[in-house]
């Protein structure tokens, strides 16, 4: 049987697709052995944040009791000293792990010294297993849980798919590493944060690595090696392929710091802003050096894609200042940037043909501002019609809420074709004006019989709406002399009865 290579070497699953495939499956195996490590260990079955109050004590504050086990603790306390040992001691970023104190396994109880309200206090609080109870409740309880898996579900399910369509296209392997590190941080989060981890050298640095250091190692470089690669490798890529390995080692140097002394590891954070700045910058060099068609089609997908999933997370700053379901639904929204951003790369990658990025863009200015104008216009005629009729007869009535109904339907197409065209005039400005010139080029042509004329006219309108280097008007030189011949030739009559 004789192979022939594919006709697309993007299509191709090579050596380095499949290496690639392998290194995910390690990770991702990796990633659940120190998960279902950390799953044995002895916990107070608590969620714990880690933190220093406004007199610079170092406290373990508890927030929800996940395992479930009876407990004097509350949400809220802060625990100062667990075991005779101050809190400290045990994690102040100084450290990685410390010895578990006395009497830390399950079934046993270690007192504790907590401060409530202000006031210290001490009890013995048990010690507990996780149980698979525990483990459904502190990932499938709560709106925030299930759209955080289903957001990650989303970027590593589109890159994956990315990979698996385009497995030699270099950006589509970044894409797809970038989806790998939000699906790794998904599975180290399936049990919280937990004083039991502390007490474990494996299961701190485990924890450590698969959930806060991977920006550095991974999250970071996927990022900067998507904006070298995309839409296309530039040139000094081309000509060194293992410059892509740099990023990647700058990241690891996290983790061995983290390994070696866990207080410098914070440099991780200063090296993955670093990746991203610089992504952002690779991404702006593309756009302003790749002028080919096809190229400033997908780079219109990315940015357009990447500014609308950036301002999106974003919100995240706002929802501070709100609460009640206001809140929640900013947060929701806030949720959806980094998804947004996958699919408009995905879409970058595999089907940047498909949709033309300025129509969407265009119809999506367009209908954010007719439904913002639809619903002021229904509130402000409710508003004043209740006013009205109650004026009139003493209540509310529910003919204001028809006629504001009927009032926007009535509005809608006349709106929606003012909007587009003061759209079109400010923002798409020469396409406006393309379509205005074959307006009139269409109308001209109907009435036009000089054919010298018509076609002066067109190689103008062509000229000034798509601006070529160049316009060739072909001419069949024997259709002038068809049409005068037809013309001359007589009618049958039974033809000319017919017609």
């Amino acid at each position: 049987m004789i192979n022939t290579p594919s006709a697309n070497p993007e299509t191709r699953f090579d050596r380095g697709a499949r290496q690639l495939l392998l290194f995910a499956l390690l990770f991702i195996a990796l990633d659940f052995a120190q998960l279902a490590y950390r799953f044995t260990l002895p916990t107070e079955g608590w969620a714990i944040d880690t933190n220093s109050n406004e007199s610079g004590d170092y406290n373990f504050y508890v927030i929800e009791n996940i395992v479930g086990a009876p407990s004097p603790l509350q949400p809220g306390d802060a625990l100062h000293v667990i075991g005779g040992v101050p809190a400290e001691q045990i994690s102040n970023g100084k450290v990685l792990f410390s010895p578990p104190p006395e009497g830390w396994r399950a079934g046993s109880e270690v007192p504790v010294t907590v401060i409530r309200d202000g006031q210290e206090l001490n009890f013995d609080i048990p010690i507990v297993n996780w149980t698979f109870t525990a483990w459904l409740r502190a990932n499938f309880t709560g709106l925030e849980r299930l759209i955080s898996w289903l957001n990650t579900l989303i970027i590593f399910g589109v890159g994956l798919f990315t990979f698996l369509k385009r497995p030699g296209n270099l950006s589509a392997r970044f894409l797809f590493l970038f989806g790998l590190a939000s699906l790794a941080m998904l599975i180290s989060g399936f049990l919280p944060d937990g004083l039991g981890v502390l007490f474990s050298g494996f299961a701190a640095f485990g924890k450590a690595v698969f959930s806060y250091v991977i920006f550095s190692y991974l999250f970071g470089p996927a990022l900067l090696g998507f904006a070298l690669t995309f839409p296309r490798p530039k040139a000094i890529i081309h000509r060194r392929p293992w410059l892509l390995l740099i990023p990647f080692m700058i990241g690891s140097i996290a983790p061995v710091l983290l390994f070696i002394k866990p207080s410098l590891a914070a440099v991780g954070f200063p090296i993955t802003l670093g990746m991203v700045l610089a992504a952002i910058a690779g991404l702006v060099h593309s756009a302003l050096t790749m002028r080919d068609a096809i190229s400033r089609a997908q780079l219109r997908w990315a940015v357009g894609g990447v500014v609308l999933g950036l301002g999106l997370f974003l919100l995240n700053y706002p929802s501070i200042a709100v609460t009640g379901l206001l809140r929640q639904t900013i947060l929701l929204l806030a949720n959806m940037g980094l998804p947004v951003m996958s699919l408009s790369l995905a879409v970058a990658i595999l089907r940047y043909r498909l949709y033309d990025i300025d129509l969407v863009i265009r119809r999506t200015l367009v209908y954010s501002l007719l439904t913002i104008l639809l619903a002021l216009v229904y509130s402000g005629s409710v508003t004043v019609l209740q006013g009205f009729f109650t004026a009139l007869g003493g209540s509310q009535s529910t003919l204001a809420t028809v006629i504001s109904t009927l009032a926007i339907a009535a509005l809608f197409n006349p709106l929606r074709r003012r909007i587009q065209d003061f759209i079109d005039q400010r923002f798409y400005r020469q396409k406006y004006d393309a379509e205005q010139a074959l307006a009139l080029f269409n109308e001209a042509a109907r009435s036009e019989t000089d054919l010298q004329a018509l076609v002066n006219r067109l190689v103008s309108v062509v000229t000034e709406t798509t601006q070529p280097e160049n316009v060739l008007v072909w001419l069949d030189p024997m259709a002038e002399r068809r049409r005068t011949i037809s013309e001359a030739a007589p009618t049958p009559a039974g033809k000319q009865a017919n017609r």
